[in-house]
This record gives structure tokens, C-alpha cells and sequence, in this order.
């Protein structure tokens, strides 16, 4: 949802992904250097593995059937993932800067909207398989529509539509004609009306982030909980309740790992100026990390089919029909059967 993916003035863009990364002074280039022969292999390596990686989840996920909300919500993260893959190329040509002088126009207003729209995207999803979890686990046998897959898909649908329209207006208002003088700085290529929208939508994308990352706690807490009082001697623990644990795990792993250091790397550029608190060297550490964070933010899309694969059953047995290997439970169902069948004989055989 936050548009401007680099800029010449961190002055005037503080929140973005900045290719020359100029700090207060002149003296960059160094790290500059760094950022343009880096990140475009970083990117390109990400970029390939996720070609790869959700390739496969896509033509295992077209022969599931959506039986639960859980498998609803892993598609739709699929999607997003894919949306935001689309955008790494012309990440990785703008930050090489082999591109043409104009070429920033198209990141400042279609795929940097769309990295961050899918970014936020995914956050929102990964927030509602938390809930789904809650209710598996802790309320496996309440009334609410919130159990039915018809909630699951209107819920998806809202998520979709709410950050579609935060973004447009983005889209709309990076208008202004650009010039080699302004074409570094999406910011100089919105018109006045754009700069506030996007000032807005900076704050409500925080908004999102910490209210999805306080309902994925409360959730994890809530499960851990009820594990712990279902595992107590003479209450039973089924498999699938830990399982759902398991998911939940997994789900604010990924979570952490990927889109919480950015967002705290994130809290001092939006709150702050900077430029006028730090001195240079200081400057250029924090815009390190956030460039670093953001990379790692953008790792989600590798990430996330190692949730498709251990948590969700029927992607992992598609997967494994596939490509004609047996799980672990299935080798060892095989196994025992064998050796029963290895007793069975010997026990005719000593008889006769």
C-alpha cells in the first residue's frame, strides 16, 4: 500500500525504499554502491525461489477442494505471494539501475502500490487463520457464522476490497508529469492531495500491523493454554487439537521473522525526523536496517509454503502422491503392517 520504493530526498520520502540511500550529507556512496550490487541478487535469488515454490503450491492447491477455512485462507496468501513476486523484477532493474531515466514512474505508481498492497494483504490473512486456529482449538463446537465457509470467503473478500481501495487512490494520485528532476522521488510525482492520502495510509498500515500482530499473541496465548489444561492426566489431547498448535506456531513464526522487524525499523521514520536528530552516520545504520528488514519482509513469499507443506495435510499428501514419496506417518503404517504380516507367516510356518 505505501507507494514510493526509493527517492533522491529522504527529507521528503522517509518511509521508502530509497536506491541511492542519501542520508543527510554526501557522503553515501560507499553504502550506495552496496545497496545497487546487492539487493539485485538478493532479490533475483528470492525472486527464483518463489517462481519455484508457489509454482508448485499453485498446481497442488488447484486439485484441493476448500473443505475448510484453513485451506480457504492458505490460497488466498498464495495469491498475494505470487502478486508480490510479479514486482521483484522491476525491483531488481530499479535498484541495478539499468532501467531508463523514466523507469521509476511505473514502480512509484503500479508495483510498488502492489508490493505493499500484497504485503499488508498477507498480514491480514495470516491474522485470520490466527482466529481460525482459536476457534478450532479453544471453541471447536461454537454456533458463530465465523465456523462456516461462507464467513471464511466474505471475510476474504473484505480483506481483498479494503486494502484494493487503500491503494487506488495511490494509483490516482501519482500524476504529476515526471521530469528528470522529479523522477527520483515519488513523492514529487504525486499531486498535493496524493501526499496526504499516502501520509494516511502509512499510519493506517502501522494500524494494521499491530492489531493483527496483538490478535495473532492473544490467540497463540489462548491455544497454549488450552493445550496445557487439555494435556492435564485424565484429559485427553486429541492429535488434531495439537496440530492446530502446531499451525498457530508456525503462523506467528513467520510472522515475526518476516514483518516485525520492518515495522519497528519503520516506527522512528514515521514518527520522527530524523534527518534533523541524527547525525549521518547514524542515519545511514537505521536506513540499513530498514532496507534490510524490508528484504526480509519480502522473504515472505519462500516462507510461506513451508506452512502449506507441514500444516496443512492435504497439501503435504498431494504433494507426496506427486512426487511418489510416502510421508513419515505413511512409511510407518507401511512398516508395522509389513512386520505384522512377518509374524502372521512365521506363526503358520511353526504351526504346520
Amino acid at each position: 500500500m505505501e507507494v514510493d520504493l526509493h527517492g533522491n530526498s529522504p527529507e521528503e520520502n522517509k518511509d521508502e525504499f530509497d536506491v541511492n540511500m542519501t542520508g543527510p550529507g554526501e557522503n553515501s556512496t560507499s553504502f550506495s554502491e552496496l545497496v545497487r550490487i546487492g539487493l539485485p541478487v538478493l532479490y533475483l535469488i528470492i525472486f527464483l525461489a518463489s517462481v519455484m515454490l508457489n509454482g508448485l503450491a499453485v498446481w497442488i492447491f488447484f486439485h484441493i477442494r476448500n473443505k475448510t477455512s484453513f485451506i480457504f485462507y492458505l490460497k488466498n496468501i498464495m495469491v498475494a505471494d505470487l502478486l508480490m513476486t510479479v514486482t521483484f523484477p522491476f525491483k531488481i532493474i530499479q535498484t541495478s539501475g539499468i532501467g531508463p531515466w523514466n523507469f521509476n514512474i511505473y514502480l512509484c505508481r503500479y508495483t510498488g502500490i502492489l508490493f505493499y498492497t500484497s504485503m499488508y494483504i498477507s498480514i491480514g490473512f495470516l491474522g485470520l487463520i490466527s482466529i481460525d486456529r482459536y476457534l478450532k482449538v479453544v471453541k471447536p463446537f461454537g454456533n458463530s457464522k465465523m465456523y462456516s465457509i461462507k464467513f471464511t470467503k466474505v471475510a476474504s473478500v473484505c480483506v481483498w476490497l479494503g486494502m484494493s481501495l487503500l491503494a487506488l487512490p495511490n494509483v490516482i494520485l501519482t500524476n504529476v508529469q515526471p521530469t528528470r528532476d522529479n523522477v527520483n522521488d515519488c513523492m514529487k510525482l504525486k499531486s498535493p492531495l496524493g501526499v496526504k492520502w499516502h501520509e494516511a495510509i502509512i499510519y493506517i498500515d502501522m494500524c494494521i500491523f499491530f492489531t493483527v500482530m496483538i490478535v495473532l499473541i492473544a490467540c497463540y496465548i489462548s491455544i497454549s493454554k488450552h493445550i496445557q489444561k487439555s494435556s492435564k492426566p485424565f484429559i485427553s489431547c486429541s492429535s488434531r487439537t495439537r496440530r492446530h498448535n502446531q499451525s498457530i506456531r508456525v503462523v506467528v513464526a513467520v510472522f515475526f521473522v518476516c514483518f516485525l522487524p520492518y515495522h519497528l525499523c519503520k516506527v522512528p521514520f514515521t514518527f520522527t525526523q530524523l534527518d534533523t536528530l541524527l547525525d549521518e552516520h547514524a542515519y545511514n545504520i537505521l536506513l540499513y536496517c530498514k532496507e534490510s528488514t524490508l528484504f526480509l519482509s519480502a522473504c515472505n513469499v519462500c516462507l510461506d509454503p513451508i506452512i502449506y507443506f507441514f500444516m496443512c495435510r492435504s497439501f503435504s499428501q498431494r504433494l507426496f502422491n506427486r512426487s511418489n514419496i510416502r510421508s513419515r506417518s505413511e512409511s510407518i503404517r507401511s512398516l508395522q503392517s509389513v512386520r505384522k504380516s512377518e509374524v502372521r507367516i512365521y506363526c503358520e510356518y511353526t504351526e504346520v
